[in-house]
């Protein structure tokens, strides 16, 4: 007998004080989960990876730092406040540390200014909220300006996207840091998208201090795109050296694909309830002949929908529409004049439903999955939606399903019924799909993104 399933601020920061001056990543730290501030893992919950020190101003390499720099540090993950320590050398005595963005954000500066011509090496040490050390690279150099002329060239320290990168979004904007505050103009003419062609249309953007230049491509780019870039060595710093060295790099746009997934049989199907208060059946282990509505014995059936998702790629990104195909053979009556609306539901009713007949014993499984309260609210269909093949648009749900798709099991489920049981006038009023009309009951089609 089967038993039922149990239902289950650097950017802030610099905009106040030194107008939205962007640094680069020191250790790039993707998909990494936010921290929440305050707060340390109960046990039993999944500990946060160790935090580290994810961007610096100045910027690690940069030149002709003003001597009245501010210094600006960007943790991964909130920091217990009083564990930072900061080392410079050669030694400077540091003012007091302002924090921001729930302790992931630190700004202090230095209490004379600091040397000119002189490099400067931070080292950092902390911890986060549960004893966790800064782990990664925790130091870097800078060199500040003096009153000598300016003979060093400049150099590209950081580009994003980075060189290689791979599913980039569709509109993406190109970022490059120098290690000197730059001639714009000079820069602006040496930069070109060197493929696809078309693309030295968009627009150029700098941040006050002239050290970081960012360009937006004219329009959005086609799938799987590869674009590339260069900066030649005509780019110029304020003091007129030309760039050390050229710069270029190539990056892949975002990818498109679409899946069909087969419906589950084994999970799919037709219940109906009997003359037996609380006692429901499923006529059927394969498709057969699938309904919806009421019976002349005053029966309701209720149809169900399962997918497995496992055969989408584990890199995907992001799915961009989801669509339940069902194929409908006939109407009997008038079920949606007698019965209103269809409700396409997402459900959970677990790994399996067996097949039951009136005179078996009762199934609780088959009683769960009928009276399963929906997970999301959802679809009101009408006639007009019901077509040869119906199509319903099923995007959020299957994409909260991806979300939690170790959780379940991989499954993406979904209920059809009639707003109303019955009407008890003892006529049918129902809409039937048979294999013999159609071989395949109905099938998921997901458009996703990949890198």
């Amino acid at each position: 007998m089967h038993h039922p399933r149990r239902f289950l601020l650097l950017l802030f920061v610099l905009a106040a004080a030194s107008a939205c001056i962007n640094v680069p990543e020191v250790e790039p730290t993707p998909n990494e989960p936010e921290a929440d501030a305050g707060s340390t893992p109960d046990a039993g919950e999944e500990e946060l990876p160790p935090p580290t020190l994810r961007t610096t101003f100045p910027a690690g390499g940069s030149t002709q730092v003003d001597t009245d720099t501010q210094l600006v540090l960007t943790f991964s993950s909130a920091v217990d406040t009083n564990s930072l320590r900061l080392d410079v050398a050669p030694h400077v005595a540091m003012g007091p540390i302002e924090w921001s963005n729930q302790g992931t954000t630190a700004v202090t500066r230095p209490s004379t200014a600091l040397a000119q011509n002189t490099a400067y090496t931070v080292t950092v040490e902390a911890k986060d909220r549960t004893g966790q050390s800064l782990t990664g690279t925790r130091s870097f150099t800078f060199t500040t300006t003096g009153p000598a002329p300016d003979t060093t060239p400049p150099t590209i320290l950081n580009t994003t996207p980075g060189q290689a990168a791979i599913g980039v979004p569709r509109d993406p904007v190109i970022e490059v840091l120098f290690s000197e505050p730059m001639d714009r103009t000079s820069v602006q003419n040496a930069f070109a998208i060197t493929s696809p062609a078309g693309q030295n249309s968009g627009s150029f953007n700098w941040n006050e201090a002239d050290t970081v230049m960012t360009y937006a491509l004219p329009s959005i780019v086609t799938y799987g795109t590869t674009i590339t870039w260069q900066l030649s060595t005509l780019a110029k710093d304020k003091s007129g050296n030309t760039l050390q060295e050229a710069g270029h790099s190539e990056f892949r746009i975002v990818r498109q694909a679409s899946m069909t997934m087969p419906i589950i049989y084994s999970v799919s199907g037709s219940i109906s309830t009997s003359d037996t208060p609380d006692f429901h059946y499923r006529s059927y282990a394969t498709y057969v002949l699938e309904r919806i509505g009421d019976n002349s014995a005053n029966q309701s059936s209720r149809l169900f929908f399962g997918f497995k998702l496992d055969a989408l790629p584990s890199e995907l990104i992001q799915i961009n529409r989801s669509t339940i195909k069902w194929w409908l053979s006939t109407q009997l009556g008038q079920p949606f004049e007698q019965l209103g609306p269809l409700l396409l539901e997402p459900v959970d009713v677990g790994e399996y439903l067996p097949q039951s007949n009136v005179e078996d014993t009762e199934s609780p499984v088959l009683t769960a999955a009928y009276n399963a309260q929906p997970r999301a609210l959802g679809l009101t269909l009408t006639a007009a939606n019901i077509g040869t093949p119906g199509q319903f648009d099923v995007t959020s749900y299957v994409t909260q399903d991806w979300a939690s798709r170790v959780e379940r099991n991989y499954r993406s489920q979904f209920r059809l019924r009639f707003t109303r049981e019955t009407n008890s006038d003892r006529n049918t009023d129902e809409l039937r799909s048979s294999s013999s009309t159609y071989p395949t009951l109905a099938e998921l089609e997901v458009v996703y993104e990949y890198p």
